[in-house]
């Protein structure tokens, strides 16, 4: 039909995913996409980290991928910290994959997020949606 707009839903979980055109999870991207999405993700992570606010991350079902990365950074604190993010990305990339899948946004096709301007973003709606007094 002429001006119809296709939207294709997904259900994972028990939850409904709609999505528009152009829009995809993360397990949908191409690998350079996927790429991308991991060298964000990794870059947020590693500032979060230092910061010791990854707390909002304990809500998903990813607790592995946490402790591994995590051990992962402490084994090799001593690196300049372009060189740690490049050891995480070729490394981890799987385990922040995993994350990406848990947390269940959804990204453009070229591996940046839909719905917010950065995981710093997504991170304060998150933390912005704890009922006040928890």
């Amino acid at each position: 039909m002429k001006g119809t707009v296709v939207i294709t839903a997904k259900i994972e979980q028990g939850v409904v995913n709609v999505l528009q055109p152009g829009v995809v999870l993360f397990d949908q991207l191409s690998e350079s996409a996927k790429q991308r999405a991991v060298d964000d993700f990794c870059q947020f992570y590693l500032k979060e980290y230092r910061h010791g606010s990854l707390e909002i991350l304990t809500e998903f079902p990813i607790q592995y991928e946490i402790e591994q990365i995590n051990h992962d950074i402490q084994q090799n604190r001593s690196f300049h910290p372009a060189r740690l993010q490049a050891f995480l990305v070729e490394n981890d990339s799987q385990l922040f994959g995993n994350i990406l899948n848990a947390i269940n946004e959804s990204f453009l096709e070229n591996g940046a997020m839909a719905n917010h301007h950065d995981y710093e973003d997504w991170y304060q709606e998150q933390y912005d949606a704890i009922k006040p007094g928890l």
